[in-house]
This record gives C-alpha cells, sequence and structure tokens, in this order.
C-alpha cells in the first residue's frame, strides 16, 4: 500500500517561512495553507501547488511523496527522533528539523 505525504512544513522549515508568509505571498486563505499544511486534503488545484512552489522555490515532488508503508514508518522514527533531539538540545540547530508526518487519508476513495 502507498501513502501520499504532505511535506509542506518541512519545506517552509527549510526556507525559515511561515504560513503566514505563504498567505499573504500567494493570496491563498489561511483555511486553505491550514489544511494542506496538516494533511486534511483530497485534493490541490495544480494552480495552488504552482503558487506555493514559487514562492517556497521547490518543486510539488518536494511538497507531496508517495512512500510506501515501510517507508511511512521509516518517516515516523526520524520524525519522532527530531523530538527527541529538540528536547534534549533545547532547541538549538535541530528546530529546523521536521517533528510531523502528514499523510492524506485516501481510505473511502
Amino acid at each position: 500500500m502507498s501513502y501520499l505525504i504532505i511535506e509542506l512544513e518541512t519545506q517552509l522549515l527549510k526556507t525559515g517561512k511561515t504560513s503566514a508568509d505563504l498567505i499573504r505571498a500567494t493570496g491563498h486563505t489561511p483555511a486553505n495553507i491550514s489544511k494542506l499544511r496538516n494533511g486534511k486534503i483530497k485534493a490541490i488545484r495544480l494552480k495552488t501547488l504552482l503558487d506555493i512552489c514559487d514562492e517556497l522555490d521547490c518543486q510539488p515532488g518536494d511538497i507531496i511523496q508517495r512512500v510506501s508503508e515501510k517507508g511511512l514508518e521509516e518517516l515516523i522514527v526520524e520524525r519522532a527522533k527530531n523530538v527527541v533531539r529538540q528536547m534534549r538540545d533545547g532547541g538549538g540547530n535541530e528546530a529546523s528539523l521536521p517533528t510531523s508526518v502528514f499523510a492524506v487519508d485516501l481510505s473511502d476513495e
């Protein structure tokens, strides 16, 4: 089984931008960006994806990725380790590492 994960949070961390920055730059609604950021979507308009990619200077595949069940499990473990690192280091350099995995629920499709 494959899963789609949303890596918008990771791209925001890489660029040092916030959701508010993205909202201002793209003109998309806070609700739309929040749903995308948290994987609470089932579809995305290509124009929205292009706007986000333009602002974050990335490719669509940097934001939406297909992973296997094993890949998802590995990503969850990696992100949990990032949480531990941040707690241990008090934020420090690890603050720019993602700590969450947002998988799109397509189970009823």
